[in-house]
């Protein structure tokens, strides 16, 4: 477990780099946080968790907790936007503040006494001004507010008046299908949804959920699983399968299945930027190679995507999309391929083979801050051979398939590793 409280209000809120943080009945679970973020809530001075929001940049951020002295606290990051943090600093923190941020230094605040918000999509700030008149609410404060990117966006107030915009063109297409689908559904009404956000990062990657229980999101494959898990515990715990650990610390990623690591340690900065800028360059390859290969496909109430939802596809110099299958390995960086055990180091000479020991894959993997068996079960799945053999140009599939089959392998042993700690 990851000491913190479990609270009764749901939440998930998307952010860059596959980052997401979100609070259900499981408890916080998390990835990728900003460091900052990240160290508060490993340091054990959040006990409950009461709001949580990622903006669209790495350091932009906010957390609303209680600390082991009951005591209300606000948390946010440097690079919020300064409206944002002169309001945060005047008011006195409570349990029912809540912030969502936007693309272009966009939010809204809002508590039971004051409301603010600044840039936010034209036609979602003319609603909210609708519904604000001299003498108060006319149709209800605001009770979930959310817009990303493309001039999408989503507000329903406490008396269920609803506004909502599915984006321009076709780039928020999944989230256009699920409103009318539920919509062309007799007898319903928005009064019966329970929640929904949009990410500020990414077109067309959103969660909606239900009071009676339906649900619909749009995801990178990347996070598909914590996302199913954030929906299944949203209105009550449904109990893991495996044995819940107790009094452990969290890990970036952290998940209350028993799913931390006790050994991992905030990574070191160099070998972390190592890491991001491999796994930036990995994410762009195979956004490539999955636009060259037929583009995305998935079930129809979950759509998987890329596995980094923030790369884009290269553009070449006229502005197209280039869509280029693999034909090269994204090797580890050989700053950290650094194990000098024997038999390491004769199995990393062969240049056809992965150039990697485990050791040097379980390092450089520790340096992402998200280690867990989590985050190893998403790594396992975007080296599976078969699947990374599909992303591959036929000239070059069967040395790519092996390839990714040593990685897999590893990772697989990294998750039995997990596994033997944690007993």
């Amino acid at each position: 477990m990851n000491g913190i409280s479990s609270s009764t209000r749901s939440f998930f809120s998307f952010g860059p780099n596959e980052s997401y943080i979100s609070n259900s009945y499981e408890g916080l679970t998390y990835r990728n946080l900003p460091l900052p973020l990240y160290q508060l809530i490993i340091s054990g001075r959040v006990v409950s968790a009461h709001w949580a929001a990622l903006g669209p940049v790495q350091e932009s951020w906010l957390l609303s907790y209680t600390d082991g002295e009951g005591k209300n606290n606000l948390a946010w990051g440097e690079e919020i936007p300064w409206e944002l943090e002169e309001i945060l600093g005047s008011i006195k923190p409570n349990p029912h503040i809540y912030v969502y941020l936007g693309p272009k230094e966009s939010f809204i605040a809002w508590g039971p006494s004051f409301i603010r918000w600044t840039a936010l999509p034209s036609g979602l700030e003319a609603s909210l001004q609708g519904w604000l008149t001299p003498s108060g609410w006319r149709a209800g404060p605001p009770r979930i507010v959310t817009w990303g990117r493309k001039g999408a966006y989503f507000a329903l107030s406490e008396y269920g008046e609803v506004k909502y915009r599915t984006g321009s063109g076709d780039s928020w297409r999944t989230f256009k299908e699920t409103v009318e689908e539920w919509e062309a559904e007799a007898g319903f009404s928005w009064n019966d949804l329970a929640y929904i956000t949009l990410d500020s990062t990414v077109p067309d990657q959103f969660v909606m959920m239900r009071v009676d229980r339906t649900w619909a999101g749009s995801i990178g494959d990347g996070n598909e699983q914590a996302l199913e898990a954030f929906v299944h515990n949203f209105f009550t715990s449904v109990k893991s399968k495996s044995k819940t650990q107790p009094n452990q610390k969290s890990n970036d990623n952290n998940r209350s299945d028993g799913g931390t690591n006790q050994r991992s340690t905030v990574p070191d900065a160099a070998t972390r930027a190592h890491y991001e800028k491999w796994a930036a360059e990995v994410s762009s390859a195979f956004s490539s190679a999955l636009a060259a290969a037929g583009g995305k496909a998935g079930p129809k109430k979950l759509e998987i995507r890329n596995g980094n939802p923030r790369a884009s596809t290269p553009q070449s110099p006229n502005g197209k999309r280039q869509a280029k299958l693999l034909t090269s390995f994204p090797y580890l960086p050989s700053e950290v391929t650094i194990c000098e055990l024997d038999v390491c180091r004769v199995s990393k000479v062969d240049p056809g083979g992965l150039r990697a020991c485990r050791h040097d894959v379980e390092r450089f993997l520790r340096a992402s801050g998200q280690y867990s068996k989590e985050f190893l079960r998403q790594e396992r799945i975007r080296w599976h051979p078969d699947r990374f053999g599909r992303l591959c140009s036929a000239d070059w599939r069967d040395d790519g398939r092996r390839l990714a089959e040593e990685m897999f392998k590893i990772i697989d042993n990294l998750i039995a590793d997990l596994d033997t700690d944690q007993g």
